[in-house]
């Protein structure tokens, strides 16, 4: 029998089938949660993540509280076991992107798909790839992985944010939204996914490129004035240019850090974070796991500020490949 997707499923409320493609920090953070909300959740992995997963199920460590959960989870190699699916939920790099494409469109059951990360710049071709199974999203937590344990933190400032292509709130967006939130995910609908997407590639990047800079040292950098205020500045230019040319959608506590507020205070702000352990979960790790993934959000976020026509040196400066040890952008 084929799948019914979150659009389509009723009533409310009731449990769904999830395969989760991608089993890093950020797919078990969200796979653990999910299932301790009553879904049915199905990881696929390989090589020694699975190994780990089928010998010790989901063990997930709060990096704020210590406190460790272990969960037993079905875990697959491929996608035909297990189901039909309600819901794919794809939190990988982007260059395992084109890797995970033949997957999904493999899967005749007709999924809802949810890519899950940096995918500013590329909406459309997936769309076009997967049609209207596909919509886009952007977690609110970070981590690392060390054998079978996921030590995560959970960024309250930032909402797990939900999207559908053509900026309709639908009723699966909805339906999608409450199944994140009945998880504990405080969620929002983005009436412009990627204007999100992108807004949040001028917040990431350059503090992904600042920390280039200082050997992906968080600590290090918050001690690194001079990078810490390029960095501040890079961003407020790509909001500035970004905001003139109408192509972003900026999130409000990003607007009055970088737009509202004095330059001193973002300085602050962030020398603070990147010294305390925040610095490390939320940012140096994934900077250093993906330094292509960034690679490409910067390319893609300096042709979006580029075709406004708006200054942007600093933001140029900290892009630089003589700055970044990064390949040219």
């Amino acid at each position: 029998m084929k799948s019914k997707t979150i659009g389509t499923r009723a009533p409310s409320g009731e449990p769904i089938r999830v395969l989760v493609l991608g089993a890093g920090v950020i797919g078990s953070v969200y796979a653990g949660r999910l299932l301790r909300a009553g879904h049915h959740l199905v990881m696929l992995a390989r090589g020694q993540r699975l190994a780990d997963l089928r010998a010790h199920g989901l063990v997930l460590e709060n990096a704020e509280t210590g406190q460790r959960t272990q969960l037993p989870v079905s875990a697959v190699e491929a996608p035909d076991r297990g189901g039909p699916y309600d819901l794919v939920l794809v939190p990988v790099q982007a260059g395992q992107l084109a890797a995970a494409l033949p997957i999904l469109a493999g899967m005749p059951d007709g999924s809802d798909v949810l890519f899950f990360g940096n995918t500013a710049g590329r909406s459309g071709p997936l769309t076009e790839a997967l049609g209207a199974r596909a919509l886009f999203g952007f977690p609110a937590a970070g981590g690392t992985r060390d054998g079978p344990v996921v030590s995560y933190v959970l960024i309250r400032q930032q909402k797990t944010t939900l999207g559908e292509p053509d900026g309709t709130k639908s009723d699966r967006a909805r339906r999608l939204q409450a199944l994140f939130r009945g998880a504990g995910f405080p969620t929002v609908i983005s009436a412009n996914i990627g204007g999100w997407l992108l807004g949040h590639a001028a917040f990431i990047v350059p503090i992904a490129c600042a920390l280039y800079r200082d050997g992906t040292d968080p600590a290090r950098l918050a001690h690194d004035p001079d990078t810490l205020r390029l960095m501040v500045r890079a961003t407020r230019q790509a909001f500035q240019a970004l905001r003139a040319g109408g192509a972003a959608a900026i999130p409000a506590n990003l607007t009055v850090l970088y737009l509202r507020m004095p330059e001193a205070f973002a300085v602050v702000y962030w020398r603070r974070a990147l010294a305390s352990p925040r610095g490390e979960l939320w940012f140096a790790v994934h900077s250093r796991a993906a330094p292509a993934e960034m690679t490409s959000l910067a390319q893609e976020l300096q042709s979006a500020v580029h075709r406004t026509g708006r200054p942007v040196s600093a933001l140029d400066a900290l892009l630089s490949p003589a700055a970044t040890g990064l390949a040219a952008v």
